[in-house]
């Protein structure tokens, strides 16, 4: 075998492993943990970056707004998330979230006052458990 052969095919040994990784691995955009509230529950919903979510169980299709909605739910929790703030209120029967994400992780408390995007996000963790819990 001829030194050029030879590294066209350890390069083609190389880039099997790569070539058939793709579309397999999909990115989260977020993970949402609720818990309590009157029901008590404990959820954990991610949703990922093509469009799917799942509540414990496989991913499943979204519709598209609501794949917007979650990212802009992102980007108004970055600057938050970046700095682990949380937002959290004495209320007992208060459902509490953390959502976490590559910018980081915001904790808060349904009700506890605080920027609009965690409002937002109340909103769409009701939209995604009505469509995949």
């Amino acid at each position: 075998m001829t030194l050029a052969r030879g590294a066209v095919a350890a390069a083609a040994v190389l880039a099997v492993p790569w070539l058939t990784s793709c579309g397999t691995a999909t990115e989260d955009l977020m993970a949402i943990d609720v818990t309590g509230g009157p029901a008590h529950v404990h959820e954990r919903i991610r949703v990922t970056d093509d469009g799917r979510a799942s509540c414990g169980g496989p991913l499943r299709q979204i519709p598209s707004q609501m794949l917007l909605d979650a990212r802009e739910a992102k980007r108004l929790l970055r600057p938050y998330a970046r700095n682990g703030a949380s937002f959290l209120t004495a209320r007992r029967d208060a459902r509490q979230y953390v959502v976490r994400s590559f910018d980081g992780t915001v904790r808060f408390s349904e009700g506890a006052p605080g920027p609009v995007a965690l409002g937002r996000v109340t909103l769409l963790t009701l939209h995604l458990e009505r469509a995949v819990c």
